[in-house]
């Protein structure tokens, strides 16, 4: 069972789903955002206080998610958990009322993206410092973060994770068959990214034309801990475009 965190607030819920070596408190920001609505915020499977499996595959993981989230949401994910997202909204849209995806790991990725799986990939499998790797990839992942002592507390976390969870989930992430899920979505859905992603928004529209695309300046990929105010603005225009929230 996952540990989950709750918020109580207005329905529906805003389902928060962290990314790869995160806990709960990477989507905090996205939380904030949105104080009156209730939040339900899980650690993924070996992640957090949640605990380990034997399969972190995209679906076995949100299989996970779908049995500790509400029966109906608006499901918000960052990078792996967009992927998340996506998978559950995919195969079960009775339960996901929309689909925010921020910065989404690989769905239908550039070709240069794969130069950063391979070397990642063997990072993972080489290296004898393992908090040492996730405390760079940490701080690589960002430009200009506005709360120092969150990104802190992010560096901190993604350190002390465990190096075969990591591991196998970031071949979840590279493993997962995106572009089936994402042409199956049918649910409201926005994907906002940042200028150096690695899905091009114009090959995802192609892929699924009913879905919204955004995208913020001057953010790396944890763009929760630097450009919120541009996502929560994108967020609330496509929430009050199709009617999810009720009056602020």
């Amino acid at each position: 069972m996952l540990n989950v965190v709750t918020r109580e607030g207005k329905e529906p819920a805003l389902a928060l789903v962290h990314g790869w070596t995160c806990d709960h408190r990477a989507m905090q920001p996205v939380a904030d955002a949105f104080p009156a609505q209730k939040t339900v915020m899980p650690d993924l499977p070996g992640h957090g206080a949640s605990p380990k499996t034997g399969d972190y595959a995209i679906p076995a993981q949100t299989d996970a998610v779908l049995a500790a989230m509400p029966e109906r949401a608006i499901w918000v994910g960052h990078s792996m958990g967009a992927q998340i997202v996506v998978e559950a909204a995919a195969r079960a849209p009775e339960r996901v009322m929309a689909a925010v995806l921020l910065d989404p790991a690989a769905i239908q990725p550039m070709e240069a993206a794969f130069a950063g799986r391979d070397r990642m990939k063997t990072d993972l499998a080489t290296t004898d410092d393992f908090p040492a790797l996730m405390r760079r990839f940490s701080g690589g992942m960002m430009i200009a973060p506005t709360d120092a002592e969150a990104v802190r507390a992010l560096a901190d976390t993604q350190a002390a994770g465990d190096p075969d969870v990591a591991r196998a989930g970031w071949d979840a992430i590279w493993n997962w068959d995106g572009p089936s899920a994402f042409a199956a979505l049918s649910v409201p859905t926005l994907v906002i990214t940042v200028e150096r992603t690695m899905n091009r928004l114009s090959d995802l529209s192609k892929l699924n034309r009913r879905i919204a695309t955004a995208q913020v300046t001057g953010s790396g990929h944890m763009l929760q801990f630097e450009v919120m105010d541009q996502v929560a603005a994108m967020m609330r225009r496509f929430f009050d475009l199709n009617g999810l929230l009720s009056a602020r």
